[in-house]
Formats: C-alpha cells, structure tokens, sequence
C-alpha cells in the first residue's frame, strides 16, 4: 500500500471516528430571563444523556415569528416556549410536530393544561406553568381581604376620599375584564364534544356579557376605574401604588410576585371575588409549554428533555426558585407545598377559570374586544349596541379568513 494509500485511510478513519463521537447538541429557546431556572435540569440532562444542551433566551411572544423564518433555513431551535394560544398558531402553521410521549403521560398533568394544548386529539405542547388573575392585597394595610367585588367597590370609594385607592386592576383590558363576563356567563367561542373550538357559536354579546359590563361602566361612574393604569405603562403604575401602600389590593397574575417580593411587600394572595350575582369572579387560564420544532433533528433527544425537565425534582425546583407553578399533579400534591399559598390559591382559582382558546383567530378578538371594552369604560353608547357591533367585526373577520384559506 503506498503512502497516499495510507493518508486516504487514516484521513477516513479518522472522520469515521469522528462522526461516531460527535455529540449530539440540542437547542433550546426558554424565556428572556428564564434559562436560570432550567439550569440544574439542563445540566444533569447532558450528563445522563450524553449531549449538549444550548439554552438560548428569546423573547417568548416573538418566538413563533423567530421560528418561521429560522426554522426552514435550519438556524433555528429544536424546542421552544410558547404560550398556549401561541401554540395553537404555531400548530396552525405547521410550525410545531406532535409530542409523542405526552400521548401516554397526559395524566401526569392538570386536565385544563392538556386541554389547552390538544388539536385534533393530538398534543402539541408540554406544559411547564399556568397562570391566572388573583388578588394580591397588603397585610400591613389590611388584616382579612374582603370577599366580594362589592366590598372591595365600598372600600374604594372610601379610600379615594383620602387620596387612596382600592381595588386596582387593567380593567381597559378585556384579558382583565373578561374575569367580570365569565362570572355572568359570557364565553368567547363554545367548545365541541370532541374538542373544537365552534367559531359559529360566539358568546360575548350575550345578555350575561351586557350585565357584567354593566358592573363595570358602574365602577367607572365611581372614578374606580383609573386612567393612571391605562397603556403600556399602567402595569408599573400599578406596582408603584402597590409598592408604596397607597394601594390596598390589586389583581394581578403570578408573573408579578418576583416583584412584590423585591420591593418588600408585606402580600397575601387569594382569590377573586365573588361577583354581586353570587358567581366567582374568574378569568382565562394561561399555560406555558416546550413545543418540539417540526425542523428538528433531533426529536426523539428532544422529548426525552421535555420528559427529563418535568420530572418531579426538576419541577419542583423550577417553582420553588421562580414561582412559576407547574401543571405537574405531583408537585402540587407535594407535601412540602401543602401551605404554600400561592399553590392553593391558584388550584382553587384554576378550577372556575377558562383557558384561554388556542385558535388563531384569537389575535383579533383580542384587538377588538379591548377597544369595546374602552368604550363601555369612556363613551355613553348602550353597552348592546357596543358588544353588537364587536360580534359583527369579529364574524366578519373569520368569515374572510375562510374564504382566503
């Protein structure tokens, strides 16, 4: 054999051997602000599993953009996080593949967190945290919260006279506002026996829907709802008159808590309250979920992370050094939690709050729902008429969404 004979061999071997070791690299895409609270998983996952994880923060709300436009240049990630609408989005354009294990391990999880992310009967997304309104009040200001909307309407009223406030919440909001229609019956779209979400069956002008905004525009006769809190700026507002106890209660949902403890806010958490109709006040139930690239290499790695990162050790920790709340029914039913109060209260809130629907459409809703609820808030027009003229904007979007798809 001559010597090029030899070099092509052991050049060959060499990239042989190569290939054989080389590690296989995941890439992950978490929150801003989040990858710490994934690191010991992360961690202990590339030992047992031999690989490297690459955690990469990207803001969550702009990741399914990111993905389009990375993912068919194969730059982009092999797992995302993404909110449950914005799964239902991502799903729709084919963006995201089914996670095959959480076919057989749903059961681990909250019903509602599942449901959330099922299309088709097939799962799109491991939860990681859910979220929901819930009322955070002052100790040093108030010993026993009040348990009604009610109270809380004569409280304030009281406590404006002295230059204070109350109940403070986004109520131009229909995120916020939403909690009111709930109680009264009101529904986005009805939800089918097999799941589907019926865009022909609209519920947000029904005559529930046209009483609880009568609530509101009340509350707004009585200087309650306050403009300081409108825009981009209201949720700081809010937390300055929070921080400096010139607020008694505010709601708010559990992102807010890092916050309030920073500040060094005497806080209890409970739930809302009851609606002058006797029902809970209730709002939408976010979940937050790792959803599997369909460019990904690596799927199987892939699952077998989403797995690893929900076992109970790793969840538990993830919630107790950020306060997020796992869907995870272990971990809720772990006896260290069983007086902590942001866990009961959120079980016990979850259980009357909707989730949030997971259907494109849902981006429209949004942008005009929030402009009818400012003109119940600012404009003397019949709150009817208001909520009519919405469900005609609304259908008239969806039907031009059918005919172009």
């Amino acid at each position: 054999m001559n010597k090029f004979s030899k070099g092509l061999l052991l050049s060959l071997a060499l990239v042989y051997s190569h290939e054989i070791l080389a590690t296989e690299r995941l890439v992950v895409w978490e929150d801003v602000g989040r990858a710490s609270t994934i690191a010991s998983a992360v961690k202990d996952f590339e030992k047992i599993y031999d690989c490297d994880v690459d955690v990469l923060e990207k803001p969550m709300y702009h990741q399914v953009e990111l993905l389009e436009k990375q993912g068919p240049k194969g730059e982009g990630p092999d797992v995302v996080v993404l909110a449950s609408d914005m799964v239902g989005v991502a799903k729709d354009k084919n963006l995201i593949s089914q996670i095959h294990f959480m076919q057989v391990e749903n059961s681990q999880y909250l019903p509602n967190s599942i449901a959330s992310v099922t299309f088709d009967g097939e799962l799109y997304s491991v939860p990681k945290t859910i979220e929901t309104l819930i009322l955070f009040y002052n100790k040093d200001l108030l010993k026993e919260p009040p348990t009604t909307l009610e109270e809380y309407v004569d409280l304030s009223k009281k406590l404006r006279k002295k230059g204070k406030y109350g109940l403070l919440a986004k109520w131009e909001l229909f995120y916020t506002t939403y909690a009111l229609m709930n109680g009264y019956g009101a529904y986005i779209f009805r939800t089918d026996n097999d799941g589907t979400i019926n865009l022909n069956s609209y519920g947000l002008d029904t005559d529930g829907a046209v009483e609880s905004l009568k609530v509101l525009r009340k509350m707004s006769k009585a200087d309650l709802v306050y403009d300081c809190l409108s825009g981009v700026d209201g949720y700081n507002r809010m937390y300055e008159l929070f921080s400096s106890k010139k607020a008694i209660a505010v709601i708010n949902g559990p992102w807010a808590i890092e916050d309030y403890l920073k500040a060094g806010i005497n806080f209890g958490i409970t739930t809302l309250p009851t609606l002058p109709n006797g029902n809970p006040m209730a709002g939408f139930l976010g979940t937050k979920g790792y959803s599997i690239s369909k460019w990904s290499t690596h799927k199987d790695l892939a699952e077998d992370f989403l797995r690893f990162i929900n076992e109970h050790k790793y969840a538990l920790l993830r919630y107790k050094e950020s306060r997020q709340v796992p869907p995870v029914i272990s971990v809720l039913q772990d006896p260290s939690l069983a007086n902590d109060e942001l866990i009961q209260v959120i079980a016990q809130q979850s259980v009357h709050a909707v989730n949030m629907p997971s259907i494109p459409e849902m981006s429209y809703v949004w942008s005009v729902m929030d402009k009818a609820i400012w003109k119940v808030i600012h404009a003397g027009l019949p709150i009817d008429h208001i909520l009519e003229d919405a469900r005609k904007d609304i259908e008239s979007y969806i039907q031009t969404r059918i005919k172009n798809n």
